[in-house]
């Protein structure tokens, strides 16, 4: 038994399944988790569904909001400013930043790496979430004094509660939400410069 739990403890940590993609809500939250099958997203929408109704108010999504906006503002002054909008970009939701269009992971037992790629015109927080918003905190920026106030964040969650709204029933169902995106992955051999075409992932 010990010679078996440490053949288990030497091998790769690449040989274990790939996490689920991260989900970032529609206030720039992440959510990520090692289980392949987790469903980040509903992980998100069974929190902020407050009554448990199976569906999202207006006024649970604005709690959600400022919920996240106070885990935010670190200081407590009422305004997520520079160094706490750095720390979000930097620290908390490194998938905001700009240019990153592909995530690599590294298949070991294939010997082959993985370039998740995304569809041209998403960037950032819009590869993980219902809204093509790249950096969901900063957008909240309404007077461009580069901090975002409780007020500001309050208001991006209205608007953002309109966009994904579609019927105007003043109710989000699960099911009404937008499919998040989906990457096509490219696979290149290890050993060898060959690449081969992309492709979806089947559904």
């Amino acid at each position: 038994m010990s010679r078996l739990i440490a053949l288990l403890l030497l091998l790769p940590a690449a040989a274990l399944p790939p996490p689920s993609a991260p989900f970032l809500s529609p206030m720039g939250e992440p959510f990520r988790s090692d289980d392949p099958a987790a469903d980040n997203a509903g992980c998100w929408f069974g929190a902020a569904d407050r009554n448990a109704d199976g569906a999202l108010s207006l006024a649970e999504l604005q709690a959600d909001a400022a919920r996240f906006f106070a885990a935010l503002d670190g200081d407590g002054d009422g305004e997520i400013g520079p160094a706490e909008i750095a720390r979000y970009e930097n620290e908390l939701a490194p998938e905001v930043q700009l240019g990153l269009q592909m995530r690599r992971t590294d298949d070991w037992r294939r010997r082959r790496r993985r370039e998740m790629l995304y569809d041209e015109g998403l960037e950032g927080a819009g590869r993980f979430s219902f809204l093509n918003i790249p950096q969901p905190v900063i957008a909240a920026d309404f007077d461009m004094n580069r901090g975002v106030s409780a007020e500001e964040f309050a208001r991006a969650a209205s608007q953002r509660f309109r966009l994904l709204d579609r019927d105007g029933d003043g109710r989000l169902l699960r099911a009404e939400l937008p499919a998040l995106p989906r990457p096509r992955l490219r696979r290149r051999d290890r050993d060898s410069d060959k690449t081969w075409t992309p492709f979806r992932r089947p559904r």
